[in-house]
């Protein structure tokens, strides 16, 4: 049971990514912005962030862009879990959704799996931009691990629990 509904979490959450995917492949233009200033690609989710200031502001467009995934993923799996498991009664159910919910390790994965896909400073404007961009079967790949490794922990947790009923039983039943 616990099997199933971590395999659906993960199977609508990059199915869910890939449909927001689609629907931000429309081109959408910034005056002042580059060309490909929140462009998508085909293989890639993307986010982008500018920044103002002299040459500095090149990190800190390429730390906003970083931050803008951290804050789409996010939000895209509060959409998921609100769609598709707010009417879980099962307080196992639950606690596995609220777990994967709380992902703490989100900003490390996507310092490690991002891709530059463009930078750029534009002089007159004293702005940086730069395009982040993550493959999709990488994120996929990530999910899946975190759903095997929140399967691992509830399974511990349900057999420490079959072993302390068993051991109050034990405690229960004459010697």
């Amino acid at each position: 049971m616990l099997e199933s509904l971590a395999f659906a979490l993960v199977k609508t959450f990059i199915t869910f990514m890939f449909e927001q995917h689609l629907d931000h492949m429309q081109s959408v233009r910034i005056e002042g912005a580059p060309g490909w200033y929140y462009q998508q690609t085909k293989q890639h989710i993307c986010d982008s962030g500018a920044a103002h200031g002299g040459l500095g502001a090149v990190e800190q467009s390429k730390a906003n862009a970083r931050n803008q995934m951290v804050i789409r993923l996010n939000k895209a799996l509060e959409i998921v879990v609100y769609e598709n498991f707010r009417n879980k009664i099962d307080p196992t159910e639950r606690a596995l959704v609220e777990r994967f919910k709380q992902d703490e390790n989100l900003p490390v994965f996507v310092e490690s799996a991002v891709i530059y896909e463009n930078i750029e400073y534009k002089e007159k404007q004293e702005t940086a931009f730069a395009r982040v961009c993550i493959p999709r079967e990488r994120l996929h790949a990530y999910q899946e691990e975190r759903v095997g490794k929140l399967k691992k922990a509830v399974t511990l947790h349900h057999r420490d629990r079959a072993f302390d009923a068993l051991e109050s039983e034990m405690g229960v039943l004459p010697k």
